[in-house]
This record gives C-alpha cells, sequence and structure tokens, in this order.
C-alpha cells in the first residue's frame, strides 16, 4: 500500500516537472519570436514603409505575431511529435 503512494507522487511530480517544461520553453518560444518580429518591425521602417509608423499598430503587431507564431510552432511539434514517435501499447 505504501509503494502505491509513492508510486502516485511520482507520478505527480513528473507531470508538473512537465508541465513546468513546457512553460519554460514556451516564454523561451515567446521570447526568441518577440525579437525576430521587432528586429522585422525595425527593418521594415528603416526600409520606408509608411504603415507601421504608426505606433498602435506596431504594438499590435508586436504582441500578436509572437503569440501566433507559438501557436503554429506547438502545433507543428505536436504534429512532428505524434508522426515519429511510437505509441506505447
Amino acid at each position: 500500500m505504501n509503494k502505491h503512494r509513492s508510486d502516485e507522487l511520482g507520478v505527480a511530480t513528473a507531470g508538473c516537472a512537465i508541465g513546468m517544461g513546457s512553460a519554460l520553453f514556451t516564454c523561451v518560444l515567446l521570447y526568441l519570436n518577440g525579437s525576430f518580429v521587432l528586429a522585422v518591425i525595425s527593418a521594415l521602417n528603416r526600409a520606408g514603409d509608411n504603415w507601421l509608423k504608426d505606433e498602435k499598430v506596431a504594438q499590435c503587431v508586436l504582441f500578436l505575431v509572437p503569440v501566433i507564431l507559438v501557436v503554429i510552432e506547438w502545433m507543428m511539434i505536436d504534429y512532428i511529435r505524434t508522426r515519429f514517435v511510437r505509441r506505447a501499447r
């Protein structure tokens, strides 16, 4: 009976670790995506694009595009994981 309780604790700890790892990985992806989008916005401003001169539009792009990219990246990760990793039976 005592072994069963320690097994549950191990499963809960593993689940918590996976959740924290996923959150940390998502934060890293958001940071990289935000840096990429900021670099693209700066390059387009130097190139003379007028539609990004408006601060409201630039801020909207800077906040929305990295989040959209993270969702797309996680969808790609899930697709690759389900495609190449065999299910345990």
